[in-house]
């Protein structure tokens, strides 16, 4: 759908719709990931208010819903500064949009999820207005650049927190926080899975390599989680390396540099959850794909490959110890630790002190530098000592227990809502 183009008829529509006080809410969405869980939300919410009509901007997954989506944002996914400002002029165009909607159709609410540099303007141009903004899946400003809770305080009525860390750091600097828990969990307990498919695989042990959902981490991680591999396998032969692309586009990418090698390791798309039930191990990028590797306690190697400048710039803008979500919130749930730095403190980026890799339930890798070596060995531990590998999914097994305490956090967040925003009760 062209950025220009407007619907005429879903326009009337909603302004009909709002003649009779049925509550409109706009949804942005501009992630992969972040356009699975608006989708969810929505189908949640239209069984809680089923008078309500959603419009906004997402990606396929919100499309298939009740929602009229005017624009899949999630094209429009970038990562990093340079990517960002080389699609600048789409990004007005995308805005001048948005104040068009604000304007003529009158949102009841606005639902933020993730894509914060995107969505903080979102949220500007709601508070202007006056419509009421809540950040579903927000950012992770706790552990990098905080200053930007400023935004959160100013800009947002209500934030629904996935972990209890994050909300105890929210309501501590002034911001509207519930707790709702993370959709991972919830999404890995109820998730549909091709059991043919996970059984064919079970005969042989299996690194499961995940290269990310965004073009850039396949780009910038593919050849030194191919180069893992390669160690691993020649150390231990009957481990079976094994790609999970998350889209066509990568597989091909995928497929074209292994025949550059000459390897033959085999890639899927679209079985990345039946892949993850079958491995033995994991070696993936960091994001949040290492909570649905909690949820079914694989031990996990993380990698991120960034370039010498953004290694500089993270060393300024980072807050915590760990850039797994896993990791931090292993450490926070021990007795007299935290994963954050002290005030003041710049986080050391070459290397994790001793201490601090000590306490990683998921090793962990950001560096520009190569770093194949030291992710083949950590993986080497758990493939050459079975009590290694035994140990370290009791431990996940223990660290689950303790942190994924909802039920159903996509209903916990729609209830919220719901009683809050679109029924005009509060019942938290």
């Amino acid at each position: 759908m062209s950025i220009k183009q407007e619907s005429k008829t879903s326009q009337k529509s909603a302004n009909d719709r709002k003649s009779i006080g049925a509550p409109l809410v706009f949804i942005s969405a501009g992630d992969p990931s972040g356009d699975s869980h608006a989708a969810k939300l929505v189908r949640a919410l239209e069984q809680l208010s089923p008078n309500a009509r959603f419009i906004g901007l997402a990606g396929p997954k919100t499309q298939s819903t009740s929602c009229d989506v005017r624009l899949d944002l999630t094209q429009f996914s970038v990562m990093m500064l340079k990517n960002a400002l080389a699609k600048l002029p789409t990004f007005m165009r995308i805005l001048r949009q948005i104040d068009r909607i604000f304007d003529s159709e009158r949102p009841s609410l606005v639902v933020l999820v993730d894509f914060p540099s995107f969505n903080w303007i979102v949220a500007k141009k709601a508070k202007k207005r006056g419509i009421p903004v809540v950040y579903f899946m927000p950012p992770q400003i706790w552990g990098w650049g905080q200053r930007r809770v400023k935004k959160m305080r100013k800009y947002v009525d209500l934030v629904l927190s996935c972990f209890q860390f994050e909300h105890d750091w929210f309501s501590q600097r002034g911001v509207n926080s519930i707790f709702i828990g993370h959709p991972f969990f919830e999404e890995s307990r109820n998730r549909q899975i091709d059991e043919k498919f996970v059984n064919s695989l079970a005969k042989r042990r299996r690194l499961v390599l995940l290269p990310g959902s965004r073009n850039q981490e396949v780009a910038n991680n593919m050849d030194a989680l191919i180069k893992a591999a390669t160690l691993v396998r020649q150390e231990t032969p009957d481990v079976e390396p094994v790609f999970a692309a998350f889209k066509e586009e990568h597989l091909q990418i995928v497929k074209s540099r292994l025949a550059e090698l000459n390897l033959d390791y085999p890639v899927y798309v679209g079985k990345t959850p039946e892949l993850m039930r079958a491995a033995t191990c994991c070696l993936g990028v960091s994001g949040s794909v290492s909570i649905e590797l909690l949820s079914l306690c694989k031990p996990t190697v993380i990698t991120y490959r960034v370039s010498k400048l953004e290694h500089i710039a993270l060393r300024f803008l980072k807050r915590v110890k760990y850039v797994t979500l896993v990791n931090i919130l292993a450490v926070d749930a021990m007795e007299g630790e935290t994963p954050f730095y002290p005030k003041g403190k710049f986080a050391k980026q070459t290397e994790h002190t001793s201490e601090e890799r000590a306490l990683m339930v998921f090793p962990e890798f950001l560096s520009w530098r190569d770093q194949t070596e030291k992710l083949a060995s950590a993986l080497l531990k758990w493939f050459k000592d079975d009590e290694a590998l035994k140990r370290k999914v009791e431990e996940l097994e223990a660290l689950k227990s303790k942190v994924d305490v909802v039920d159903s956090p996509i209903q916990k967040a729609a209830e919220i809502v719901n009683s809050t925003f679109l029924t005009g009760k509060i019942d938290r």
